[in-house]
């Protein structure tokens, strides 16, 4: 716009500049048009000739002055198309040049965008990768099922510990599935522990000692786990384990107390009936834990309590050789473990 003005503006003064110069020339003209030219004859009839030149002169001035008007014109008209073509020129210039910002306005943003995408799309494939690396390092490729194994003490509790056993060892592996992120999880626990026995002095009329063989107890339970994260990357939680299942006890001998405590009828040794050599009795579990997450292992230590029901009928000889005792044998095993996913 600062250039259309400015050709527009040297066009006007030029205009009024030949305007005015052309006026100044038509006016001298016509003054001398209208001056009277004297005629004086010559003797003998004859015009003077110098009127007769100041005609043509005349004619002459009127000619240029034509001339110099339609000049004038022309170049007035010529300077008025310059101007238009310059104002149309700088117009589409600037038009030229608003639409090359747009364009590469255009093309920048586009980039930006492919790049952008570009970006993303790079980023989601490397978390793609890594997650891919993850599952292929883990057992279950991160499913959230898991296998472990542990080991520790067993430590018998109650009535079991005071018919004459002491301290022995535990070895667990636990199934199961739970994923990290949620709440409640399910844990088939396999368990095989073992106690040592010892002697153990009768109470009645008549006391005696029994000696204790070291028993052994197989067992598979179902329980539920609760884990709650304690840390950001919740790869290390405490947790919750409970549930039921079935135990096998064996190698515990006919008249040991523990056979009595099992139901056995251990006055009398020589019952086939009443003195069978391994029991299956029900129980229920309850415990708890801490794991830590390493990679696609996790490093456990856990324990819980281990109830057992008898499931015997009142015996008053049984009460009087033993003593009056509880319907349950409990144990608690303390273990160290790792589980892999």
């Amino acid at each position: 716009m600062h250039i259309r003005s400015s050709v527009m503006r040297a066009s006007v003064l030029a205009a009024l500049s030949l305007g005015v110069s052309a006026a100044s020339f038509a006016q001298d003209t016509t003054r001398t048009s209208q001056q009277r030219i004297r005629v004086t004859k010559q003797s003998q009839g004859e015009v003077d000739l110098r009127a007769r030149s100041d005609s043509m002169m005349r004619a002459d001035s009127l000619r240029r002055a034509d001339s110099l008007r339609a000049d004038s014109v022309a170049r007035l008209e010529r300077m008025r198309q310059d101007s238009i073509a310059a104002v149309e020129r700088a117009r589409a210039d600037s038009i030229a040049a608003i639409e090359r910002a747009r364009a590469d306005s255009i093309a920048r943003i586009e980039a930006a965008r492919r790049d952008s995408i570009a970006r993303a799309d790079s980023i989601l494939a490397a978390e793609q990768l890594r997650r891919e690396q993850m599952r292929n390092r883990y057992l279950f490729n991160g499913s959230g099922w898991y296998i472990g194994l542990a080991g520790g003490t067993a430590r018998p509790r109650d009535d079991f510990e005071e018919l004459g056993y002491g301290n022995g060892f535990n070895v667990a592996v636990p199934i199961g599935w739970h994923v990290p992120n949620h709440l409640l999880g399910m844990r088939l626990d396999l368990g095989y522990s073992q106690f040592n026995g010892s002697s153990f002095t009768t109470g009645g009329a008549v006391p005696s000692t029994i000696s204790n063989p070291d028993p052994r107890v197989l067992s598979a339970s179902l329980n539920a786990t609760m884990r709650f994260p304690v840390t950001p990357s919740r790869m290390t939680a405490l947790y919750l384990v409970g549930g039921g299942g079935l135990y096998h006890f064996r190698n515990f001998g006919r008249t040991s107390s523990l056979s009595g405590l099992l139901g056995n009828d251990v006055l009398d040794p020589n019952d086939e009936v009443n003195n069978e050599r391994t029991k299956n009795k029900f129980g229920w579990n309850f415990g708890g834990g801490i794991d830590f997450g390493v990679g696609p292992a996790s490093i456990f230590l856990e324990s819980r309590i281990e109830n057992v029901i008898a499931d015997r009928g009142d015996d008053v000889d049984l009460a009087d050789f033993f003593g009056n005792r509880s319907n349950s044998v409990r144990w608690l095993p303390i273990v160290l473990g790792v589980t892999f996913r």
